[in-house]
This record gives C-alpha cells, sequence and structure tokens, in this order.
C-alpha cells in the first residue's frame, strides 16, 4: 500500500452520548431539553477532510421561572483510532431555590476526531445558576488518553456575582503516535537566530 493508502486504514470507533434533564416547579414554570451527536467511524463527514473517525455531542437545558429549579446533564465522547484513545466524560449540575424567578442552565459542546496520527477530543461543560443565596452551579470534567505520547490541557472558570453562580471547565485530550512537542519548545526552535549585542 502506498502512504496515503495507509493514512486512511483504520479498525476505530467514535462514541458520544448525552443525557440532559430539566425541572422546575412553581407558577408558571419553564423547562427546555435539547441534545444532538454525531459519529462517523471509518470516514469523513467533511469531503477531503483527513479523519478516519469523527464524534460531536451537544446538549442543553435549562429551567426558570420557578421557586425551585434544576439542570442536569452528563456527557461522553471518546475516539479510538490507530494512535490509542482519547475521551471525556462530564457532568454538569445547577440550581436554584426562592422568589420564582430562578434560572438553572447546563451546556455540553465537545469534539472528537481521529486522524492517522492523532486522537484528539476537546470541548466545554458549564453551568449557570441564578438567583440568589441559594443558587448552586457543579462541573466535573475527566479526561483519559492512552497509547505511547499522550496530553490533556484544561481551563477553569468561575464567576460569583450578584447572585449569579457560573462555572465553566475547558478541555482538550490527544494521544499521538508521534512525540507531543511543548508549544513552548516550538516557538524557541522555530524563532529567529539571537546574536548578542556584544559580537
Amino acid at each position: 500500500m502506498t502512504g496515503a493508502e495507509m493514512d486512511q486504514v483504520t479498525a476505530g470507533a467514535a462514541v458520544a452520548v448525552n443525557e440532559a434533564t430539566a425541572h422546575a416547579l412553581g407558577a408558571a414554570p419553564r423547562t427546555a431539553v435539547s441534545a444532538t451527536t454525531q459519529t462517523n467511524s471509518g470516514g469523513s463527514p467533511i469531503a477531503g477532510a483527513p479523519f478516519l473517525t469523527y464524534a460531536t455531542s451537544q446538549a442543553t437545558a435549562s429551567a426558570s421561572n420557578g421557586e425551585l429549579v434544576q439542570a442536569n446533564l452528563s456527557s461522553q465522547i471518546s475516539v479510538d483510532g490507530t494512535n490509542g484513545r482519547a475521551r471525556i466524560d462530564g457532568a454538569a449540575t445547577s440550581a436554584a431555590a426562592g422568589n420564582g424567578m430562578n434560572r438553572a442552565q447546563v451546556n455540553t459542546q465537545t469534539y472528537g476526531l481521529s486522524t492517522s496520527r492523532a486522537d484528539l477530543v476537546y470541548g466545554s461543560v458549564s453551568a449557570v445558576a441564578c438567583c440568589g443565596s441559594a443558587a448552586t452551579a457543579q462541573v466535573n470534567v475527566a479526561g483519559e488518553a492512552g497509547g505511547h505520547y499522550s496530553r490533556e490541557l484544561r481551563s477553569v472558570t468561575m464567576s460569583d456575582t450578584a447572585g449569579q453562580v457560573q462555572r465553566t471547565i475547558d478541555i482538550a485530550v490527544v494521544c499521538s503516535a508521534l512525540p507531543i512537542v511543548d508549544p513552548a519548545q516550538v516557538l524557541v526552535s522555530g524563532g529567529p537566530a539571537r546574536i548578542s549585542p556584544r559580537y
């Protein structure tokens, strides 16, 4: 087989799973839940793209206008190509109680793909609750990677202002058939040569 043909060989799999719920109690409660997933193994959903497997997962749950509101979600996404396996498991819960104008919302948006050289999953999970001192928001995200070379990057954002609580975790997990170079090393090795002003 040629090199180009070898780049398209895969025995991998893509998985995306969502579960979301919303509850509201009160005189005029409102709830909304939406979830979509898409997976593709053995070919790219985008013509010409070198993806061997692809997965995407999105979910939102919200509850509002209740004296007691709660929103929950759990999400899993993974890709398992020839480089190992990359996976993200996420969960979010938000709740508020009080005056009947409360709001709770949880969101997730994650993506995963495999190429001939790496498996990558990335995305975001967030929760927000309003209003008052009883508002709570929790987010938990776990990443997992197999293979010889792997790395996880995450960013956590928290905000507590005027009775509103918000939590967000952004995460990326990659496993690679080749060593993963630190971005700082790339900048140093790829930068122009520096000559001391003394010479």
